[in-house]
């Protein structure tokens, strides 16, 4: 009977340890942290000094706080949980290789607040591959060689007022995901400021642009919708600008369906074209925009669909229209 009884308390001590050891919120400093205090649960009197520390004391749903500004290191997600920089100070993961945040557990929900994401030598800033939604508020993702946002699957995105800068790709959203952007930009990114994509029959992507600002991505489009095998891509966008691209905003598609919206929006300065739809699954419908100083202004190939309202400006291209251009009752 004794053994029971030790063997007994020994377990419930082990869980109420285990317990305690799971934490609403858990604080970083780069000034005073120390990963040992992982085991006081890194409160903000005794704070640890990276987020791949703390985050093994946080429990689901909780949160981690950068106290002080400074670099807190790659980490990978398991868990639902926030991630968060307190007012004023620069939370910065430095990225040498791989990716610098890693989201690939399936259900779970990520909130990131106010960090700087920085690519020396790595692929991408922040790559999810499964779970249920990113938010993404106030962030910087600069210099990664591949992707700055790369994310692949059904989940549910919300980029918030954040810059994604001199990347390869600022954005890639592929294979499903349900994606908000608003008060974003994605400026001089090799290939393509932000990319939606879908690949495979019943696969569908669905991304919505406003207030956002695609600029200097000078080798290809600066918003970008493509599908391929069966697939298929809706991509809206309102309020926004597209200037200083190859293209400003291009939909192209042969094998699948690639849809594009754009309305209310300044399309300029774009080296090749401002408006771009290619390919006999492709379409694109323009609605009250500018559309100037641009290579060719609205430019339609290869059996897609173009349809424009009546009350697009096009003026001073070195060709407003290319291609067959379809009139279309204003929306």
């Amino acid at each position: 009977m004794s053994r029971f009884l030790v063997a007994l308390t020994t377990l419930l001590l082990l869980g109420a340890s285990s317990a305690h050891a799971l934490v609403q919120r858990a604080y970083v400093s780069a000034l005073t942290g120390n990963d040992s205090n992982t085991a006081t649960n890194c409160q903000a009197t005794a704070p640890c000094r990276w987020f791949a520390g703390a985050i093994s004391v946080v429990s689901s749903g909780g949160e981690i706080v950068a106290m002080d500004s400074g670099a807190y290191g790659t980490v990978t997600i398991t868990k639902s949980i926030a991630i968060v920089s307190a007012p004023g100070v620069y939370a910065g993961i430095t990225v040498f290789s791989g990716d610098g945040i890693i989201i690939a557990t399936a259900g779970i929900d990520v909130v990131l607040r106010g960090l700087t994401i920085n690519g020396l030598g790595g692929d991408n800033g922040v790559h999810m591959s499964a779970g249920n939604s990113l938010t993404m508020q106030n962030c910087a993702i600069t210099n990664f060689t591949t992707t700055g946002l790369y994310v692949s699957g059904s989940s549910r995105v919300r980029l918030l007022d954040s810059l994604l800068r001199g990347n390869g790709n600022g954005a890639y959203f592929l294979h499903g995901p349900r994606v908000l952007v608003s008060g974003s930009r994605f400026l001089d990114n090799t290939y393509i400021g932000l990319r939606g994509g879908a690949s495979g029959a019943g696969v569908v992507t669905r991304v919505e642009v406003n207030r956002s600002e695609a600029s200097g991505n000078t080798l290809n489009a600066g918003f970008y919708a493509n599908a391929d095998t069966g697939g298929r891509t809706e991509f809206n966008l309102k309020d926004s600008n597209a200037s200083r691209n190859a293209h400003g905003v291009e939909t192209n598609s042969d094998t699948g369906a690639a849809l594009a919206r754009v309305s209310n929006s300044l399309i300029s300065g774009n080296t090749s074209d401002g408006l771009y739809a290619h390919g006999s699954g492709a379409k694109l419908v323009a609605a009250a925009n500018r559309v100037t100083d641009n290579g060719v202004g609205l430019l339609q190939s290869s059996s897609a669909t173009f349809q424009s309202t009546g009350d697009n400006t096009v003026t001073d291209n070195t060709t407003n229209f290319s291609g067959t251009i379809a009139s279309l009752a204003n929306m």
